[in-house]
């Protein structure tokens, strides 16, 4: 059971930033289907939309598309930053906060909390792509962070498997 407490390190912050991100990404993978299928079978029909609201509504497909990675990476970065009881790097930080506003502002959008649906409504096609933007930036940092950070988890689980 010590073992145990030493691989998890309950007392560490970041342990319980890493369920927060869980919590996040499953309330992610939700909402992701919520905005891209819409909540009820009138709104899928995208014939009834405008030409412009078609263009919006696939955007936002994509921006869901890149939002899961990027908190999945944010995750496994955390996860392995935890089990190897190592500082978070600038690479790490810039990512997530990429990430994290991209993610922040999708679920404002896709909520419609503080009336951010019908403002994204209004600007069309730029909001959601330059939250793309955002995404592909973020995903590529923390996508580098954990590949730099893999060797020294893999020597670790090796070690722990006891070979």
């Amino acid at each position: 059971m010590d073992r145990i407490g030493d691989i998890v390190r309950v007392q560490d912050g970041r342990f319980w930033l890493l369920i927060a991100l869980c919590v996040a990404l499953v309330y992610t993978i939700q909402a992701a289907e919520t905005s891209v299928d819409g909540m009820w079978p009138h709104q899928r029909r995208p014939a009834r939309m405008t030409q412009g609201a078609r263009a919006v509504a696939g955007a936002w497909s994509w921006v869901a598309l890149l939002l899961l990675p990027g908190l999945l990476l944010a995750v496994l970065n955390l996860a392995v930053l935890i089990q190897q009881g190592m500082p978070q790097t600038q690479v790490q930080v810039l990512g997530a906060l990429f990430v994290a506003v991209a993610w922040l502002v999708f679920v404002l959008v896709s909520t419609n909390a503080f009336g951010m649906g019908r403002y994204m409504g209004q600007v069309g096609a730029v909001g959601p792509a330059a939250l793309m933007g955002m995404l592909v930036v973020g995903d590529i940092l923390l996508l580098i962070a954990l590949l730099d950070m893999l060797p020294a988890a893999m020597a670790a689980v090796g070690g722990l498997l006891g070979r």
